[in-house]
């Protein structure tokens, strides 16, 4: 168990006992006066958009509410809150060492604000003060409420863009590449973040814990999440606004987390019938008092068991003079109400809470988790997540950017057995086809960034690429910020042509030339002139073969032609199926060429929603994993036949020596990958003598070309 779901657990376990049956900490009963918990010293307010102030007094009780940026109104706000002893007085750290402070400085700044509303609180406590939008401003502001008498202020809060971040671990994943250079330069007080993680099984009212915003400075940026803090950086630094950024994710969660219960409910699927009904059925028995006293009780009664079970393994240990056993008791039972992962769960405890703040958009990363046996349910779920978010912030066209999934795993995987057993594909598809007509969403490609470990350290690419889609289709912003996408497929001969559209920023720029050069209106290899890698085709028999790739025009139109020797009648074409892609296409501004597929043929289930379900899923993928191998290798020697003949008569040109050896030793390569592994020659021989002798006489043929080339 990493740190991060360590410190997790315990705060989970420390919240349990806190927290009353409808979910609100036992501090609230005492303290009926108070601000909603997001709203505090050093936050950001959205510009634009209606401001909610909001909170809880004693029923029918008034409240007087104060948004200023006239500092003596605030300063006198704080001095009797203070005075109160609501407030600890405000203490600037004092020291001899010589320290520089980032300040900024506005020109023609908007002309200060002074609001107030007198509202009454509801029947369950409640109140809203609702103001006007107000332009962003570096100018401090005081958020204040005052009930009969008693004061509660927020303090240095800034007035600028509002960003929630959400999602699982690589969107919660604290170090990245180049950190300690980065974050040592990190004094950007107009940059402030808050972040905290829950579960509840009910839409919660408020956040169930004491959060702090804090602003950017080089000691509190060590703790950021390194994703949101980049993004937000990259947004501060081009809009010249404050920036709030908001991280609710938590590592290790499922697409059903981060939906409402409502959309949930609306979707028509078995698996997620049968997913919402168990964890109902969980939680209902959390909910009776003598149920959990149940539980637990047998829970001890276990435990008292292990003990005397340990204590004879231990007496008879001691008289052996063996090593004495350790002492293991049974897993207390945990409250499902809370898990960490179950359906509306993180949505229920972090974003429900704040609905009534105002934001610009939502970043999400996630999809990891869906990656194992679970992207039949992600097929269902991840549609509700940008429906959830924006109706939770009651805006149907919230901004909505999915990050997907870097690449991880093994590279250079087989097609054949990409195509039925990487799940990362599937998700990035399942998140593609899900915004595709979007006009306030995207995929955004990442998978460039990664490597064999499932958090990868590039997560300054990651922020960057994102930033790009939020200034350029939120803030409509002139910037680059996507490659080319995907339009039309069209046949020709044993070629397929994909044609592509322009970000408009590139098309703007060329549009003036007639006759434009392949590199400035369609995908190209980010090496330059090299190969086109990621590209796969398949006939009408749904069988995939890597692809060659190169430009080519069609009716006047550059396009991107796909082939493969192998496939006389091709019908399909993905790019980048695999865990961790090949591809190596981009756009202009070196933007990876995102995921597709032209296909709509049926992927693979994963499921594991019950033990029935899982196990039947893994063997139907281990029936396609085991016949894409045979696939697999029944592809390379029908390959290595048509390219030895072309190998022969190239010979004789006299005029492709380098590339004649490089194939030969590609050629030689696959035959030692198939002659090294005992199980397969064995099979080979066994099952095909002739593939055995073939395989034989290849290798001959190999040996006498390479000597004829001189080696």
């Amino acid at each position: 168990m990493s740190f991060l779901l360590k410190r997790s657990w315990i705060a989970a376990v420390a919240l349990f006992v806190a927290v009353a049956p409808d979910g609100t900490l036992a501090q609230d009963q005492a303290e009926p006066f108070r601000l909603a918990r997001i709203l505090g010293d050093r936050m950001v307010l959205q510009q634009g958009k209606p401001i909610t102030v909001w909170g809880w007094a004693k029923a029918g009780s008034a409240v007087d509410v104060t948004l200023t940026q006239d500092a003596s109104a605030g300063n006198a706000f704080v001095a009797k809150a203070v005075e109160q002893g609501t407030r600890r007085p405000d203490t600037a750290p004092s020291s001899d060492a010589y320290a520089v402070t980032m300040q900024y400085v506005e020109r023609n700044p908007p002309p200060a604000i002074s609001l107030h509303q007198r509202v009454v609180a509801g029947k369950d406590g409640r109140w809203d003060a609702r103001f006007d939008p107000v332009t962003a401003s570096f100018r401090p502001t005081w958020i204040a409420a005052v009930n009969d008498g008693s004061v509660r202020v927020a303090t240095d809060v800034l007035i600028g863009e509002v960003w929630v971040c959400a999602g699982q671990s690589n969107m919660a994943w604290g170090n990245f590449n180049r950190k300690g250079r980065e974050v040592a330069s990190a004094d950007f007080p107009g940059l402030r973040y808050i972040a905290w993680e829950d579960s509840w099984y009910q839409p919660l009212e408020d956040v169930r814990r004491n959060i702090t915003w804090r602003q950017c400075s080089p000691v509190n940026a060590e703790r950021f999440s390194a994703v949101p803090y980049l993004y937000g950086l990259f947004l501060h630094r081009y809009l010249k606004v404050p920036v709030g950024v908001i991280n609710v994710a938590r590592g290790g969660t499922l697409g059903q987390t981060w939906c409402m219960r409502e959309e949930l409910n609306g979707i028509d699927s078995d698996i997620v019938r049968t997913v919402l009904s168990d964890y109902d059925a969980e939680t209902a028995r959390w909910d009776d008092a003598g149920e959990v006293e149940r539980i637990l009780t047998s829970w001890k009664r276990d435990c008292d068991v292990a003990r005397a079970a340990h204590a004879e393994k231990r007496a008879k240990a001691e008289t052996e003079g063996k090593k004495k056993p350790r002492l293991r008791l049974p897993k207390r039972p945990g409250d499902p109400r809370s898990g960490w992962s179950p359906p509306a769960g993180l949505f229920n405890a972090t974003v429900m809470p704040i609905r009534d703040l105002g934001v610009r958009g939502v970043l999400y990363y996630q999809g990891e988790n869906n990656n194992f046996m679970r992207w039949t349910r992600y097929e269902h779920t991840f549609p509700r997540v940008p429906a959830s978010f924006r109706k939770a912030f009651r805006d149907e066209t919230l901004p909505f950017g999915c990050i997907s999934q870097p690449g991880w795993g093994s590279f250079g995987m087989d097609p054949e057995l990409a195509t039925v057993a990487e799940g990362y594909a599937i998700v990035r598809d399942i998140q593609r086809r899900a915004l595709a007509d979007d006009p306030n969403g995207a995929m955004i490609a990442t998978y460039p960034t990664g490597n064999s470990y499932i958090h990868p350290g590039e997560k300054i690419p990651v922020a960057e690429y994102a930033s790009l889609w939020a200034l350029a289709k939120v803030y409509e912003k002139p910037v680059v910020h996507r490659a080319n996408a995907f339009q039309r497929l069209v046949r020709k001969g044993e070629k397929l042509h994909l044609f592509f559209d322009a970000d408009p920023v590139v098309y703007d720029r060329w549009k003036h030339i007639e006759n434009n050069a392949a590199w400035q209106v369609v995908p190209c290899a980010r090496q330059g002139n090299a190969a086109f890698q990621g590209f796969i085709v398949a006939g009408a028999d749904r069988r995939w073969y890597p692809a060659q790739a190169k430009h080519n025009k069609l009716d006047g139109k550059w396009t991107i032609a796909v082939w493969s020797d192998l496939v006389p009648e091709p019908a399909a074409v993905r790019y980048g199926w695999a865990n961790w892609p090949t591809g190596n296409m981009v756009g202009r501004e070196r933007l990876p060429l995102p995921t597709f597929r032209t296909d709509d043929w049926p992927i693979p289930t994963g499921m594991d929603y019950t033990e029935e379900a899982k196990k039947a899923s893994q063997k139907r993928l281990e029936e396609l994993r085991a016949l894409a191998k045979r696939q697999a290798l029944d592809r390379k020697i029908r390959q290595l036949l048509i390219d030895l003949p072309k190998l022969e008569s190239d010979l004789h040109r006299g005029d492709a020596a380098a590339a004649i050896r490089a194939k030969l030793a590609r050629l030689a390569a696959t035959l030692d990958e198939l002659q090294a592994s005992r199980r397969l020659t064995r099979a080979i021989k066994r099952d095909h003598p002739g593939v055995a002798e073939a395989v034989e006489a290849m290798r001959k043929q190999i040996e006498e070309l390479r000597k004829r080339m001189g080696r």
